[in-house]
């Protein structure tokens, strides 16, 4: 707990012989000197205190202090935080568990004619976790600031359970930014509004969905003078690892604030036996989303040994709305298979056309 000026233990009224400064966190008002002072204490303006170690939600369970849904959340690569409640006041209303915050037994003065008390506290659970980890290389801070009291936080947000209590001007700004990584999030704690959300992040459950294995077995033939070339039985087993990102570690961000990068990823066996089967992914592979087929903005693979043959590992990138969440994966494997060391080309039969649905919701 850091308070700022120290508030009385209790209210009481104060009645003095002769002119007299009060000295803390109230003011008194009195009559002129010489007279019978006849005064009000009040907890002056800029009185504070802050606590990162509150266990419990200080504000009620239910009522208009606590913000609803999401409206107090903000996320970025390497942060989540949610304002659980705001809430401004001349005297403590009931049902807030102040105690947590000031101690036991502690009364406060009425503000100053023309301020008031405001509280806000940061939730103790989020509800959501933040997709990277901060590191050395990471960029982060926060200014969170009631009237003309300010926090500054370098490398760090508000902890979850921090709350802060402090006298500011009747209707004084309350305001939460973030910068992670050059990009900026804001809230206006006093007319709920949020700016410059990275969209994509508000919008699903989970940012990696894995398909099940879509497995099939061709067979290949073809003539050449008197002689036929075969292969029985060529089975293939893959699995579709489907991505929505709007930052990638080392690379930065990969999108603008309303859009995002959905990522399809899938191995295949190009070759083996002296037999090669060369797909073209962005032509084996069709991708479709709310607003129709999908146009791959990136089309790379990595090639490993696999056995006597080389296992190939697509990877595709597109770019959709911050607010896409389903999509549909048309894969087809075509043939020929190269036969390289006969100098054959063998067309294929029994391929087949996998259906995949893919939601992030």
């Amino acid at each position: 707990m850091s308070p700022k000026d120290i508030a009385p233990a209790s209210p009481r009224a104060a009645r003095r012989s002769a002119c007299a400064l009060l000295v803390g966190a109230a003011a008194l008002s009195v009559a002129a000197c010489g007279e019978a002072p006849v005064g009000t204490l009040h907890t002056r303006a800029g009185y504070t205190v802050a606590s990162e170690e509150i266990p419990v939600s200080v504000c009620p369970a239910e009522g208009e202090s606590r913000l609803a849904d999401d409206e107090g959340l903000l996320i970025g690569p390497h942060f989540a935080l949610r304002v659980e409640c705001v809430v401004s006041f001349d005297e403590v209303p009931e049902g807030y568990q102040l105690d947590y915050l000031l101690g036991e037994d502690v009364e406060l003065y009425s503000p100053e004619p023309g301020y008031e008390f405001t509280l806000v506290q940061f939730a103790i659970d989020p509800g959501v976790e933040a997709p990277y980890k901060i590191d050395d290389l990471t960029e982060l801070s926060a200014t969170f600031a009631i009237g003309d009291e300010q926090w500054d936080f370098d490398g760090s947000i508000p902890v979850p359970g921090a709350a802060y209590l402090t006298v500011a001007e009747k209707g004084a700004p309350i305001t939460l930014e973030v910068v992670d990584s050059e990009r900026t999030q804001s809230m206006d704690l006093r007319e709920r509004t949020r700016e410059g959300l990275v969209e994509a992040l508000y919008n699903a459950s989970t940012d990696t969905v894995t398909t099940d294995a879509v497995e099939n077995s061709v067979d290949g033939y073809t003539t050449s003078g008197s002689y036929e070339y075969w292969f029985d039985d060529w089975k293939y087993s893959t699995t579709f690892t489907v991505t929505r990102e709007v930052y990638q570690p080392g690379k930065g961000w990969v999108s603008e604030p309303d859009r995002a990068v959905l990522g399809v990823s899938f191995g295949w066996l190009h070759s083996g036996q002296g037999l090669e089967w060369s797909i073209e992914a962005d032509e084996a592979l069709k991708v479709s989303g709310p607003d129709g087929d999908l146009t791959p903005t990136a089309v790379t693979n990595v090639d490993e040994e696999w056995g006597d043959g080389i296992w190939r590992t697509f990877y595709l990138e597109y770019d959709i709305p911050a607010d896409a969440l389903a999509f549909d994966l048309k894969f087809h494997p075509k043939g020929p298979v190269e036969w390289a060391e006969e100098g054959v080309t063998l067309p294929i039969t029994g391929d087949k056309a996998h259906d995949i649905s893919v939601s992030f919701e």
